[in-house]
């Protein structure tokens, strides 16, 4: 039998425990990886995973034309959540079993958007910015009780995010259409997208749609937004169109973003440059705990894969 292949597309592969690695090269892989220092484009991604049997990928993209140009690919072991990058239907038209690691994503991005809420709250992006420039300045913030938190996307994330917000006492209102009104928890209210952008006063994304819909914030949706309220994105950069934030920011309408995925990145737009946004470099996952559990899930997927198909190739 042939030696499988992996690429490893991640950026970032086994830096905290060696063991995802070391289980490919029991199962009897070969392992590439790819040492760029950055994400696959979407025109590499044929190139470098022309001889992968299976890919241990990030957020490059796996559309049609892309699965189509790679014949040999049969397993895409997601190392995250989301499959907006990939084109399932055509995956599984063509055979390649596609896996994803939700359970492990839930707690670093939970707490990251904490994090951002609470620096909203309390004005850590414009604090930064003064101290840098040498200014001393106090702004007065506010308590998380005295805000209105509206959550589009009320899965695994969303849920965790209003469980940890909740000991702070904030109202929280809840988004999305998947959930019946009977499935809200107590404390948390179910309301339509309108009446939750005209309410809150931060406005956080943990939902999926893909790329080509467009973005689910655009002119319209912020514009509708509380005047004076925040936007919190550690979900997926295309759902918020970022001309239309920037102007949201300069005109004042909103006070501030805090923003962790981005439609292009690296990103080094106008959002990285304004005072009273906080940028972060798509790290919501990116913790050492959850990381190398992420990683080893992956693997281990990659590994269940060819095992099963192993079993249903024909002896010769």
């Amino acid at each position: 039998m042939k030696t499988p292949v992996v690429y490893v597309a991640l950026q970032q592969f086994c830096e905290a425990d060696a063991a995802p690695r070391q289980r490919l090269l029991e199962a009897g892989f070969e392992v590439r990886q790819n040492t760029l220092g950055r994400r696959l484009r979407r025109e590499e991604v044929p190139t470098f995973l022309a001889q992968a049997d299976a890919v241990i990928a990030g957020v490059e993209p796996y559309d049609a034309e892309v699965l189509a140009a790679l014949s040999k690919l049969r397993c895409i072991s997601r190392c995250g959540v989301g499959t907006d990058s990939i084109d399932v239907d055509a995956a599984q038209r063509r055979g390649i079993a596609v896996y994803t690691t939700p359970d492990e994503v839930t707690e670093p991005v939970a707490q990251l958007t904490v994090a951002m809420i609470l620096a909203l709250a309390r004005n850590f992006p414009q604090h930064l910015a003064a101290s840098r420039a040498g200014r001393w300045e106090k702004r007065t913030g506010v308590l998380l009780s005295e805000w209105t938190v509206g959550l589009i996307g009320f899965g695994r994330i969303g849920r965790a995010v209003a469980r940890d917000l909740s000991p702070f006492g904030p109202r929280l209102l809840v988004t999305d259409p998947a959930l019946s009104s009977g499935e809200a928890p107590d404390g948390v209210q179910r309301v339509e997208l309108a009446a939750l952008l005209a309410q809150a006063d931060v406005v956080s994304l943990h939902a999926s749609r893909p790329p080509h819909a467009g973005a689910l914030l655009g002119r319209h949706e912020l514009a509708s937004m509380k005047p004076g309220s925040y936007l919190v994105n550690t979900a997926r950069g295309h759902l918020v169109d970022d001309a239309a934030l920037v102007e949201a920011l300069q005109s004042g309408h909103l006070a501030g973003a805090a923003i962790d995925v981005f439609a292009t990145e690296p990103y080094t737009g106008a959002l990285s440059q304004m005072p009273q946004v906080l940028c972060t470099p798509h790290v919501a996952t990116l913790t050492r705990a959850s990381r190398a559990a992420m990683e080893r899930r992956a693997a281990a997927h990659v590994v269940e894969w060819w095992t099963q198909a192993s079993c249903l190739t024909p002896k010769s």
